[in-house]
């Protein structure tokens, strides 16, 4: 009689420990509807990682003085359009294409592909909701298999 109380007892502890189900926390957010609208590029920064101590520099003056740069993304045609009177120094090819990501769930990078298919790729710093405010780009510079610094584009929303 014991060892059924004792076997009752374990039983009832082992489906009282159980997990509750998953449940949805909140509304999911999808990075190609995020990007979704217009942002305008309002600093750049440079890191610079050939010392031990990486150091950081603000250079948004050589590349807005005189050239604001704006980037429109339609989410639904996956179309961009940039509005620049220079793309010197940016890591953007053309003014107007199609934009993929390499992992539409996950993506580390976006693919812009110009009118006349020249493709560029884009380094994203984070993903970007619906609700966030600054969109990140970064392109890595590097020789021999070493990276020596990294740019740093930062982009609010309009």
């Amino acid at each position: 009689m014991k060892k059924y109380l004792i076997l009752g007892v374990l039983i009832s502890l082992v489906i009282a420990c159980q997990p509750e189900p998953y449940k949805e926390i909140g509304e999911s957010y999808s990075v190609i509807t995020g990007l979704d609208g217009s942002w305008t590029l309002g600093k750049v920064e440079i890191e610079d990682r050939s010392f031990p101590q990486w150091e950081t520099m603000e250079v948004s003056d050589y590349f807005l003085n005189g050239n604001a740069v704006e980037i429109a993304f339609d989410a639904g045609s996956s179309t961009y359009a940039i509005n620049a009177s220079s793309l010197d120094g940016l890591p953007f090819s053309s003014l107007n294409g199609l934009y993929a990501f390499n992992d539409p769930e996950f993506p580390s990078s976006m693919y812009l592909i110009s009118t006349n298919n020249d493709t560029t790729a884009v380094e994203l710093g984070s993903m970007v909701r619906k609700i966030d405010q600054l969109m990140l780009f970064q392109e890595m510079k590097s020789s021999c298999d070493q990276v020596y610094a990294r740019y740093i584009y930062t982009f609010n929303r309009k």
